[in-house]
């Protein structure tokens, strides 16, 4: 017997079971189900547990709640909640009152001078990890790109000799942490999450120790006195117009809040670029053939990244297929209708870029690998509007020209000396979520180029115009600061 949707009233996702809802699908293989309920409705009910989420699917509905209706949503819904309790009231969590707060002080750590100051870090740590490869290793590449990204934020939050310690141990604690927030996230149920076994105690033993680790490199800052040389000097001593500063504990929750987001994003992306690379031999030797001609053996620096306009296309084109952060959501705060179906406050809403960025009436052939969907002139206000890998609206992610920064250096870094080459006969790596989105398995083979026996050259001289802030091809406010509501 066919049970009749009162009118209003979105379809419920099939597969709902008792108690557990849709937890197991969106568990095992979230991405599938996900893509499977955008052929369903514009608008479907899924459950997460006890929970009821609204799953829109269609970029013009998403685009309402994040950019032209914003103000009748906050962040918050089944994922953002459970971030909250785990890492603070951060940028990323913090309510609309507090963002406005919020967003002026962290926007001093991210513009272009201060991310131009970064990239000495960021390619010492490709380095690193190069110097750490061997020819014909096999790498597993998500790990050896989350270790570099890892290093890379720590590094530029942390730059203190004095507290190398406490950066390798918070790096250590992360890394125990970020993987452990998806079963935390996709089941918002605390007596799971409480149950003595030995996963949810190494999960809260690094929730802990994170915490503590980063309050006591805060407090060691503070004590030496600011330097405005890195990440954290430059929160700390964050002021607005009327002269307020954050508090330590509310340095902690911004330093956390990075620390999540941060990592994996670019970790994903990078992973995914190589992956990809990997079984597109031709794309590779034009990317080898366009660093080369760049660099011509020394380290890039930030100059250099409007200089590779084929691997920014690549890297766009890896974030529309592959977007790290795949899941997001909003709670309600006003009245709305989208699509017929009508919202009130305290309701749940999820979107998927990961699934808006397939959708073929926007981007043709989706599923096809194309970077030239991003030359100059070929992009449509479409396009622009469904291209969501950082969000969108005031709440867009502040670290979006950081992490394209980072994603370009270590890319251009690494493929001019070495290539990672596919395995013959491994598996096609598919695309896992947990938390983030990553490709798993992915490992390569570490083949040397020309240039892995000669010591780099510096890198080129940064541009000193302001102007020069680095453009996404897609988001051209992309490193801009939030000043309006869809740039920033």
């Amino acid at each position: 017997m066919t049970t009749l949707t009162p009118p209003g009233v979105p379809p419920m996702a099939g597969g709902v079971l008792p108690i557990l809802g849709h937890t197991l699908p969106m568990w095992r293989d979230p991405m599938a189900f996900l893509l499977e309920q955008h052929a369903v409705a514009p608008v479907v009910r899924v459950r997460l547990g006890p929970k009821v989420a609204y799953l829109v699917t269609r970029p013009d509905l998403v685009r309402k709640a994040l950019v032209t209706e914003q103000h009748r949503f906050d962040k918050g819904g089944p994922f953002v909640d459970t971030a909250r309790t785990l890492i603070g009231d951060g940028l990323g969590t913090c309510s609309a009152a507090d963002h406005r707060y919020q967003r002026p002080l962290m926007n001093q750590a991210f513009r272009q001078p201060s991310i131009v100051s970064y990239t000495h870090a960021m390619t010492e740590c490709v380095q690193d990890v190069l110097d750490g490869w061997q020819p014909g290793q096999v790498v597993d590449v998500c790990r050896e790109m989350r270790l570099l990204a890892c290093r890379a934020l720590t590094r530029t939050l942390f730059s203190d000799p004095a507290q190398a310690h406490l950066t390798t141990r918070i790096e250590a604690a992360y890394t125990v942490l970020m993987p452990g927030m998806w079963w935390q996230m996709v089941i918002p149920v605390a007596l799971v999450h409480k149950a003595p076994i030995p996963a949810n105690r190494r999960f809260e033993n690094a929730r802990i120790q994170a915490r503590s680790l980063i309050k006591r490199m805060v407090e060691a800052y503070r004590v030496r006195g600011a330097d405005p040389a890195d990440g954290l000097s430059t929160i700390m001593a964050a002021e607005d117009e009327r002269g307020r500063a954050f508090t330590d504990d509310e340095v902690c929750d911004q330093i956390a809040t990075l620390m999540i987001g941060g990592i994996p994003a670019t970790a994903d992306l990078l992973a995914w670029t190589f992956g990809v690379l990997a079984h597109n031999g031709p794309l590779e030797q034009s990317l080898h053939e366009e660093v080369d001609s760049v660099l011509a053996g020394r380290t890039p620096g930030y100059a250099d990244i409007p200089r590779l306009p084929l691997l920014g296309r690549v890297l766009t084109e890896t974030l529309r297929l592959y977007p790290s952060v795949s899941v997001l959501s909003r709670r309600v705060t006003d009245y709305i209708t989208l699509d017929g179906t009508q919202l009130v406050p305290g309701d749940e809403v999820m979107f998927s870029p990961y699934c808006l960025h397939r959708d073929a009436s926007v981007f043709p052939d989706p599923e096809r690998f194309d970077p030239d969907r991003w030359l100059p002139g070929a992009v449509t206000q479409a396009q622009r509007e469904a291209f969501i890998p950082f969000g969108s609206g005031t709440r867009k992610c502040i670290g979006d020209s950081y992490g394209i920064t980072e994603a370009t250096l270590a890319a251009a870094g690494i493929m001019s000396r070495v290539s990672l080459a596919r395995i013959p006969g491994a598996p096609t790596p598919r695309p896992l979520l947990r938390m983030t989105l990553s490709p798993v398995p992915l490992e390569l083979t570490v083949e040397p180029r020309g240039t892995w026996s000669q010591a780099p050259e510096e890198a080129a001289d940064a541009p000193t115009d302001e102007s020069a802030t680095l453009r996404c091809p897609v988001h051209p406010a992309a490193g801009a600061d939030a000043t309006s509501p869809d740039g920033d």
